[in-house]
């Protein structure tokens, strides 16, 4: 089951949170993909210290109560993917864990894309596909496999993605 919460973020917390996204280190590719043919993702690992640093933690905290997920406790990792115009993404999944998705970008224009699309089990259909809307959750199960669609070239040079991941208890 997908679930999308809106407008749970005031926006000098969200412009805090970009900010934050803006000024992290980031890395290339991932450990179990070759990116010699594809353009390797550009993503940010970030501690729990750093969720917390960034302003999130506490939206993600009231979150918490309507999820009934232990969001602090069953803390897995947190990723911050950076999205450009033209960059490949592949179907994936993230077995055994619950993912809250937050979408940072503080503008997004019209149809610049950007979507996350959610597939059967087999990946074979599109079943839901949940538009970019800056300061949206998206909190899904990670075996749901999903990708994104990149932006297009009319929309926002990069496209930031916050994934906090929870275990499944």
């Amino acid at each position: 089951m997908i679930k999308i919460f809106d407008n749970k973020i005031p926006y000098n917390s969200m412009q805090h949170i970009y900010s934050f996204c803006c000024k992290s280190n980031y890395n290339l590719g991932w450990s179990d993909r070759s990116f010699e043919k594809w353009s390797p993702n550009i993503h940010s690992n970030w501690t729990k210290d750093d969720v917390k640093n960034s302003g999130l933690f506490d939206y993600i905290l009231k979150l918490d109560e309507k999820l009934k997920i232990d969001v602090d406790k069953n803390f897995n990792k947190c990723i911050v993917n950076l999205s450009k115009s033209g960059d490949y993404y592949f179907t994936h999944t993230h077995p055994n864990l619950k993912v809250i998705l937050y979408y940072v970008n503080l503008e997004w224009p019209e149809g610049s894309a950007g979507e996350t699309i959610f597939y059967d089990k087999n990946s074979i259909n599109a079943v839901e596909v949940c538009n970019f809307v800056p300061g949206r959750f998206v909190v899904f199960d990670g075996e749901q496999p999903h990708t994104i669609r990149a932006q297009s070239t009319y929309g926002p040079d990069y496209r930031f993605t916050i994934s906090y991941f929870v275990n499944k208890e």
